[in-house]
């Protein structure tokens, strides 16, 4: 696997699993210092995760574009990048 693919791969768990936590937060207990905490983190993960798309070279054109939807983002790029990791 290219280290880039590599890269984005485990960014876009992080950035997933970020996301879940937060979704959890809110419709459960809803403790305002985890969304205080992982609203950020949430947000820079996102961002690396579409900036890394967008400057990586030899990436498909519908892995970067899927890279830079807000929310879906993460599964998305995470399913791209093992398609492209089969070609």
């Amino acid at each position: 696997m290219r280290p880039v693919l590599r890269v984005l791969e485990v960014l876009s768990v992080l950035e997933l699993a970020s996301i879940l936590i937060l979704l959890v937060n809110l419709a459960t207990v809803h403790v305002d210092g985890v969304a205080s905490v992982l609203g950020p983190v949430h947000g820079a993960l996102f961002l690396a995760v579409a900036v890394t798309a967008l400057l990586a070279r030899g990436l498909l054109a519908r892995t970067r574009w899927m890279a830079l939807i807000p929310v879906a983002g993460g599964i998305l790029t995470l399913i791209n990048v093992r398609r492209e990791a089969r070609r």
